[in-house]
């Protein structure tokens, strides 16, 4: 009897450690979330269209199969490089209220005119990069509210940190800035520039090591550096 209460005790314990996070993730995670199986189930996204969408079920199938690697796992982005750059294809997902919040996002110059079609992983480029992404830390440069990225795969994005990609506020990624480029939202240098008026708050929200995934025609399947250091 009392192997039997030790056997159920330990096995409590190695549960209570698996689940809980670690002190500085506390911010990060509310009751919920703590809760939360270890291989959580799809969240309950209100919009139909990012939940049905390829481009998602890419993104959640990575976060669960690498969600201790993720500090910040209230929030999850997907930017859809299949869309044009006119429509709103950056999904902000909250994983537990199952809200999206949906913006415009510009690519890399030389990634394509009205789509990206092409991607790189070379310094200076001007073209965006694909795959999975850790959110760095928050800082302030130049151009406002900025955030760090960090590549998760070999060969595909792991150059992004040296390569200044980070995502930042832009006026040229604002709607507006459609007319004046000719039927196209403006492009950047490579990184993933949101509308000004937004970038402090979504940075907040998606900082410090949040799932950040960058979606395009023909994801092929490199490998992954699992245990990569954090950008923060």
């Amino acid at each position: 009897m009392n192997r039997v209460k030790f056997g159920l005790i330990t096995i409590l314990i190695i549960l209570v450690v698996i689940l809980l996070p670690q002190p500085n993730e506390w911010l990060h995670r509310s009751s919920r979330t703590i809760l939360r199986p270890i291989f959580p189930p799809a969240p309950d996204i209100r919009d139909k269209a990012v939940l049905e969408s390829e481009a998602f079920w890419i993104a959640f199938q990575f976060f669960r199969a690498h969600r201790f690697e993720f500090k910040n796992r209230r929030y999850m982005t997907i930017i859809d490089y299949s869309k044009p750059s006119t429509a709103k294809r950056l999904f902000l997902i909250d994983m537990e209220s199952g809200e999206v919040k949906k913006m415009t996002v510009s690519h890399g110059r030389n990634s394509g005119w009205l789509y990206a079609t092409k991607f790189s992983n070379d310094p200076d480029s001007f073209r965006s990069s694909k795959g999975f992404f850790r959110t760095g830390g928050k800082y302030y440069g130049k151009l406002g509210a900025c955030m760090q990225l960090q590549g998760l795969q070999k060969g595909v994005n792991d150059n992004a940190l040296s390569r200044g990609i980070i995502m930042h506020g832009a006026h040229y990624a604002n709607p507006k800035s459609i007319v004046l480029n000719r039927g196209r939202l403006g492009r950047s240098l490579g990184c993933p520039a949101i509308p000004m008026e937004l970038a402090e708050d979504v940075i907040d929200k998606i900082k410090n090591g949040s799932l950040l995934y960058i979606h395009a025609k023909a994801e092929g399947g490199p490998k992954v550096l699992a245990s990569a250091p954090g950008a923060e």
